[in-house]
């Protein structure tokens, strides 16, 4: 058979037939799901996290300086993920993707989001300043990145080839794109921001002394008006 044929048949295969799709009640690792026409669906609260402007930086970074910005950063968001009943579940160079499930998912995705702005503020940003100033390219760049979370049913499934060491989960739904796009709209210092049904479920909305509401309603135009809400804020790890 050759390559296009094979690819004809692969491709009409995926798209007929019944999947078989299970409920789950646990965060599923690549070796819960099988190959083929099966998937697990779950209610879970999807958060993306990414550096920005990822490709200035690695281009103006010696390659052994942009593992350590990369090693650090994945290690650090990975344990305040598990910190806070998460797990990290694609990492893609600068963004990693996490999911949180049960019925504190939203608090617990919120307050992991707040954790990892401040670790990101206070310990990885410190370390990278010498090597953004020495640089010509990046001294009128300051260490940034976005956070996004929303919440919906994701359908797992298996993707790639069987048997090869390439193929990972595929995570399908509105929460992980919609959290992977609001993490984009960082700027003004808004680290996070989160859907409406992230905002109105969680427990805890308000920080500082004297106690505020720390989030900010914001209309999300380019998704149709749809309202969203960012924070600037921080929770302090010590």
């Amino acid at each position: 058979m050759s390559l296009k044929q094979e690819l004809d048949t692969a491709v009409d295969d995926f798209f007929s037939g019944n999947y078989e799709i299970t409920e789950g009640t646990v965060i599923p690792d690549i070796a819960d799901i099988e190959f083929g026409k099966k998937g697990r669906e779950l209610e879970l609260a999807m958060m993306f996290i990414d550096i920005r402007e990822s490709t200035k930086i690695v281009g103006a970074f010696r390659r052994t300086t942009a593992a350590r910005m990369y090693k650090s950063f994945l290690w650090g968001v990975a344990k305040i993920a598990r910190a806070n009943e998460g797990e990290l579940r694609s990492f893609n160079g600068d963004g990693v993707l996490m999911a949180f499930i049960g019925e504190t998912k939203r608090t617990n995705a919120v307050k992991a989001a707040l954790q990892m702005s401040w670790f990101c503020q206070n310990i990885l940003q410190p370390k990278l300043s010498k090597y953004f100033e020495n640089n010509n390219e990046l001294k009128d760049l300051e260490f940034d990145f976005g956070i996004g979370i929303d919440v919906g049913k994701v359908l797992v499934v298996r993707g790639g080839i069987k048997g090869e060491n390439n193929n990972d989960l595929v995570w399908a739904g509105n929460a992980t794109n919609y959290a992977v796009k609001l993490s984009g709209l960082s700027k003004e210092g808004r680290h996070i921001y989160i859907s409406e049904d992230v905002y109105k479920n969680m427990a805890e909305k308000i920080g500082n002394t004297p106690k505020k509401d720390m989030w900010e309603e914001r209309t999300w135009n380019d998704m149709g008006g749809i309202t969203i809400y960012r924070t600037n804020y921080w929770w302090k790890l010590e």
